[in-house]
């Protein structure tokens, strides 16, 4: 590695309480980073936009299973890639898929050029094997979690579920037409989604993959991805 200001290790060994203050700076320096390296610069020749699979990666990884980039694993990557991807990030359509392998391929080959990680040949491999069946995995409606679900539900009964305003509004409806109906068949079911709208807000309309990307316009600036980070779900559980 060489002329790199970036500590790449910096969130080993931290728990969360002392990673937190500092998770967001380390993910938008590295994706930019990333995207003026000469990996990033190829594959934005053919993807406009890169950055918010990456934040996805990094963000589940450490916040949910304690997982930083230097110390991932094959097993880890596989983790949250075909676990907690398929439970946690609503797309808004099923192709938005199509761009999640290829950008972290590009970003860990990034990783193993500039920061020497010993981990990124197998993660590599890895992720070259999952790359056919992820678009599947990903839209495969018996993976997803309850916000998940719920984001679903309301993008096919029509609502706009990227806003507090169309949750809201899914809510009414789902209260008024759907819960009656599940009530009827099944009383556990019936407040499944109970009290969902706060969280939702968060995560389920904030963890769209498409909410964090940099525009190939403005990857030399400093970019932000707040949006693309649940924030109800900050600990690990």
């Amino acid at each position: 590695m060489e002329d790199t200001p970036f500590d790449i290790h910096q969130l080993d060994d931290l728990d969360y309480d002392a990673a937190e203050p500092i998770l967001d700076d380390y993910q938008d320096t590295l994706i930019n980073l990333f995207a003026n390296s000469p990996e990033g610069q190829t594959y934005l020749e053919t993807n406009p936009e890169m950055g918010a699979w990456i934040a996805q990666l990094i963000y589940y990884g450490y916040c949910y299973e304690s997982f930083t980039l230097p110390k991932m694993t094959k097993n880890d990557v596989k983790t949250v890639v075909e676990g907690l991807f398929p439970r946690k990030v609503s797309l808004l359509s099923p192709e938005e898929a199509d761009d999640a392998i290829p950008e972290l391929m590009a970003f860990w080959q990034f990783l193993k050029r500039e920061f020497k990680l010993s981990n990124a040949g197998s993660i590599l491999t890895y992720l070259r094997q999952i790359q056919p069946k992820f678009k599947n995995i990903m839209n495969d409606s018996s993976r997803f979690g309850l916000a998940k679900s719920f984001f679903a539900m309301g993008q096919q009964a029509g609502f706009d579920m990227t806003t507090p305003e169309g949750l809201e509004k899914f809510q009414q409806f789902y209260n008024a037409n759907i819960a009656p109906k599940i009530a009827a068949q099944n009383s556990e079911s019936f407040g499944m989604f109970g009290g969902l709208l706060d969280s939702l807000a968060a995560e389920a309309g904030a963890s769209k993959a498409t909410s964090s990307k940099v525009p190939k316009e403005k990857q030399k600036k400093t970019r932000s991805t707040k949006q693309s980070r649940t924030r109800n779900s900050a600990k690990k559980k």
